[in-house]
């Protein structure tokens, strides 16, 4: 996330580079080619572009700033928030563990600010094709799901049954309908959205379709930084602090939160905040940070590659 501190330390300190017997330890192959191949099937994206024959060696130069001890400098565009920080630390009276929060609540400030600026570098890498996914490419696949998945009771066998026969194509000129003998196209559908869609259940694509698509343009109703912060803090505050109630850790939350967030982006409310983070937690909510153009959208965490989306 901070890439660009880390090449301007590395930029400074060494203009001519390092000697090759310290960069051989950081040297690693093809850095921009993901070869986490998803499966060895028909829709394995290394089917399409295979790894080249001879790979350049490159300096991990991130990793090698970070084992070193030299100091990274940060800018914040909030230039105060550091006494904020520490002011609200003496407000809640944390002293024995203060430098922890008081250094990763800083850092998490320092992520935001990167996160609206868009500045923000993270796994996610955001190729040409990265938003044509996510805006118009991703949603058309939670429709193919929600169809291929949608179940007619079948009263001879007193159950659900998944709707495959016959399939119609209709291209505007022509019509065709195919009888999906073997099942042979829809278990190749189930197989190329299991990779590039990733979905678990009718129940998650039609969630999605309707929270992230459905009449919003692609935008949440909810700041989803805004939950992955409050979510983190509470978290932080829970392991670390000398705060012993839930309700100061979920106040002490909401305080740092102020020094980030405007006014009315968010609920303050105590019991609400104790009931959303509760829900998360339940949910399996795993934060994770992404550029702000995608922030909204959901990737598939069936496919490795960053590059070949669908």
């Amino acid at each position: 996330m901070f890439e660009n501190e880390l090449l301007n330390v590395y930029r400074t300190k060494y203009p001519n580079g390092i000697s090759k017997e310290v960069a051989n330890n950081y040297m690693i192959a093809c850095p921009f080619l993901n070869e986490i191949a998803v499966d060895n099937g028909a829709f394995d994206y290394h089917r399409y572009a295979p790894r080249p024959a001879s790979t350049s060696m490159e300096l991990d130069v991130k990793n090698f700033i970070m084992d070193t001890e030299h100091e990274i400098t940060i800018v914040l565009s909030n230039d105060t928030i550091l006494k904020q920080l520490d002011k609200l630390l003496q407000d809640y009276g944390e002293k024995d563990s203060s430098e922890t929060i008081r250094t990763t609540l800083f850092i998490v400030a320092a992520i935001y600010d990167k996160h609206v600026k868009g500045e923000l570098y993270t796994e996610i890498t955001t190729s040409e094709n990265t938003l044509p996914y996510l805006q118009q490419v991703r949603p058309e696949m939670l429709k193919l799901f929600e169809l291929l998945n949608t179940k007619r009771y079948s009263p001879s066998k007193k159950k659900e049954l998944r709707v495959f026969n016959p399939i119609t194509i209709d291209n505007g000129v022509k019509k065709i309908t195919l009888e999906n003998s073997c099942h042979w196209l829809t278990d190749l559908l189930d197989d190329y959205l299991q990779i590039y869609l990733g979905v678990k259940s009718l129940e998650e694509a039609q969630a999605e379709l309707k929270e992230v698509y459905a009449e919003k343009k692609g935008r949440k109703a909810s700041n989803v930084a805004c939950n992955l912060i409050m979510y983190g803090t509470f978290h932080l505050l829970q392991k670390y602090s000398s705060l012993k109630t839930k309700s100061e850790q979920i106040r002490m939350t909401l305080d740092y939160m102020k020094l980030l967030f405007e006014e009315g982006s968010y609920n303050v409310d105590e019991n609400s905040t104790n009931a959303a983070i509760a829900y998360l937690v339940k949910q399996g909510y795993k934060p994770q940070w992404k550029p702000k153009q995608t922030e909204d959208y959901n990737f598939s965490p069936n496919n490795q590659s960053t590059e070949y989306l669908w």
